[in-house]
């Protein structure tokens, strides 16, 4: 019985200690996207407030500018407060709601308050000349270069018809500011080393 007044502080203290930290994104500085796109080295990271037009849909989630068009950030969640949550899923499902269909979301203007990473560093088992040309990107679709994990909401709205990143009315579907350019190329012995690390990386988890 005596342990229930100590697991209830616990608690109490976690959830005193979530809010502070989220909080803190709220009182944070706002700093341009397009400056943490192009600014921030291989490896860095930053808390941060920032503000884009946030893009969802089948293949995942993004984080655009007008500013830097042709660039994306790949958006992972860890709330440490789900305020505008719900407001975030409606805004970015509206067309599709209308539809009663799944496909590519509604474009939302936001502020997000979390951690922004640069691009990745390669994997260090690489040699050192693949090391040096190899730019693996955060999203599957390999268009991302850098990340943003997502620990508070600040501010959501709909995206203006006449913003840079609003699509066109002809076809709601398209999204001006994610036009990413193709992936960095790689030579053919940088290939075909990756993909035997990755047949070696497999075998190794695969059970005897």
């Amino acid at each position: 019985m005596r342990q229930k007044p100590a697991i209830f502080c616990l608690l109490s203290l976690g959830l005193v200690t979530g809010s502070a930290l989220a909080q803190s994104y709220f009182d944070a500085h706002l700093v341009p996207l397009c400056e943490l796109q192009t600014k921030l080295t291989q490896g860095e990271h930053r808390n941060v407030q920032v503000e884009g037009v946030y893009l969802s849909g089948l293949e995942g989630q993004y984080l655009v500018t007008s500013g830097c068009s042709g660039r994306s950030t790949w958006i992972e969640f860890e709330l440490r407060t789900h305020r505008l949550w719900k407001e975030l899923v409606r805004l970015s499902n509206r067309t599709d709601t209308k539809r009663h269909s799944l496909g590519d979301g509604d474009p939302v203007l936001v502020v997000f308050g979390g951690e922004f990473y640069g691009p990745r560093v390669p994997d260090p088992k690489l040699p050192e000349p693949f090391r040096k040309n190899y730019r693996p990107a955060w999203d599957p679709m390999n268009a991302s270069m850098t990340k943003m994990v997502v620990h508070a909401i600040v501010k959501v709205q709909p995206l203006p018809s006449d913003h840079p990143c609003a699509p066109p009315k002809s076809d709601s579907r398209q999204w001006p500011c994610f036009q990413n350019s193709a992936p960095i190329s790689q030579s053919d012995d940088s290939k075909m080393l990756l993909h035997e690390s990755g047949h070696a990386q497999g075998a190794v988890k695969q059970p005897n």
